[in-house]
């Protein structure tokens, strides 16, 4: 009788690329929030000053490219929020920054972004490991991403 082999089970793991988009940031807030980052599993890049130990984009186009996630810290919408959202990317923006924004509720899978009430580094923190979280599943992300075209401008 021959012994049977297990055959290993593959997983698929999805890291999700996340942009922090820290132009005209508060610094205090880019240096609280990143002892934060280095236990999140995510590949950063960064777009604007402040953030000198994680990689920057090259370019704009290759943030809108790459990206999965976009992550807004100040309270202004970058003017290219539109190709942001347009491209599929999940914003995580402050609570009011845009009329349209409403928070992902993952049980009712209703919403188009990801939503900190106050730009501080819990809050932001928060969020972005909500973001994180969900993007491990990959048809709620597909419909998350679908509904934030209710977002373009």
């Amino acid at each position: 009788m021959m012994a049977k082999t297990k055959t290993p089970l593959k997983l698929k793991v999805r890291i999700p690329h996340v942009v922090l988009d820290v132009r005209d940031a508060d610094p205090a807030l880019l240096e609280n929030l990143l002892p934060g980052l280095d236990e999140v599993p995510a590949r950063f890049r960064v777009i604007g000053d402040g953030l000198t130990h994680v990689p920057h984009v090259f370019s704009m186009e290759e943030a809108l490219e790459e990206a999965h996630i976009w992550v807004v810290l100040n309270p202004k919408l970058p003017k290219e929020f539109s190709m942001i959202v347009d491209r599929g990317i999940v914003p995580v923006i402050l609570t009011g920054s845009h009329e349209k924004a409403e928070n992902y509720n993952p049980v009712e899978e209703s919403g188009n972004a990801f939503l900190f009430n106050k730009l501080s580094a819990w809050n932001v923190h928060a969020a972005l490991i909500r973001a994180i979280e969900n993007f491990a599943f990959s048809y709620d992300w597909e419909n998350l991403r679908s509904q934030g075209k209710a977002l373009l401008i």
